[in-house]
This record gives C-alpha cells, structure tokens and sequence, in this order.
C-alpha cells in the first residue's frame, strides 16, 4: 500500500509526520502511530479540538495512549468559538484537557503563522498559550520549544 510505504520511508529516515486533521481520524493515526513507533506524529492546532465541542477532546485524549503521538499547541483561532476573540479565554479547557493528557514532552507550541496573521499577530499567537496560566513555567517552556527541539534532533537530515 502506497500510504504504508510512505511511513516506511519515514520511520527510515527519522522523520517527524506532521499532520492536520480531525479527531475523527485520531483511530487511524492510533494504529498508524502503534504501527510505526519511532515515527513522531505531530498534530497541528490542538488535533481540531473545538471550544464549544468537549467529545473532540475526548476523542483525541485518547490519543494520549500512544507515545509517539504529540499534538501543537497552534492555532486558537481554530478552538475558539470566535476566530477573533483574543486572548482566546473559551479555549483554555481544551488546553488544560490537552495539557493533562499529554503532559509537557507531547505538546508543543507553534504560531500558525503566515495564517495566523488573518486572525491576530504572532505575539497574539505567543501571549495565547501564555495565558494559560495554570501550566507552570517550567512546562511552558519545554512546550514553547523544548520539546519540538528535541524531535528535530532526533530526526533525520
């Protein structure tokens, strides 16, 4: 299968799987992720978890189950209820159900950007995830690019 030679390649060059999609996929990436444990799986904006939609969340923090499984803290604008509504306050359950599921080593922050700039600015991408002020500093920084430099160490050329 074409799809299944793709990650065998990428499991061979350590590459990290960068996806966008739904949490109705997030069954498929299981079995994908369990299938091919040395390849990161890297989830973009929250893994499409959705403010006003908590059984999104549910659905991916069963994700939490699979190590190599990790999820980018990028695009608030997505989550939230209102694309525009910095600093984002509806999103920050979705954060903390994230956060408690996948702890500090699997997520990882990103700015969205050049996107991000139709619904705010890459300090307003930034100060988002800051106001989540129930994660501690220390874990706030491993997010905002402590892990993600790990992954791309431990990746291939």
């Amino acid at each position: 299968d074409e799809g299944l030679a793709f990650f065998e390649v990428a499991a061979e060059m350590k590459l990290i799987a960068s996806l966008a999609m739904g949490p109705v996929w997030q069954p498929a990436l299981r079995d994908l992720a369990r299938r091919y444990p040395t390849v990161p799986f890297l989830c973009h904006h929250m893994a499409g978890c959705r403010a006003d939609d908590p059984e999104r969340l549910s659905q991916i923090a069963e994700s939490a189950a699979v190590l190599n499984i990790h999820i980018k803290m990028s695009g608030f604008h997505y989550v939230s209820k209102t694309n525009w509504g910095f600093p984002y306050e509806d999103c920050r359950d979705t954060v903390k159900g994230l956060y408690e599921a996948f702890g500090p080593e699997r997520l990882c922050w990103g700015s969205d950007y050049p996107v991000v700039r139709t619904a705010m600015t890459y300090q307003h991408a930034l100060e988002a995830f800051k106001a989540c002020d129930f994660i501690p500093e220390k874990d706030q920084q491993r997010i905002l690019g402590g892990r993600l430099a790990d992954l791309l160490a431990a990746a291939g050329p």
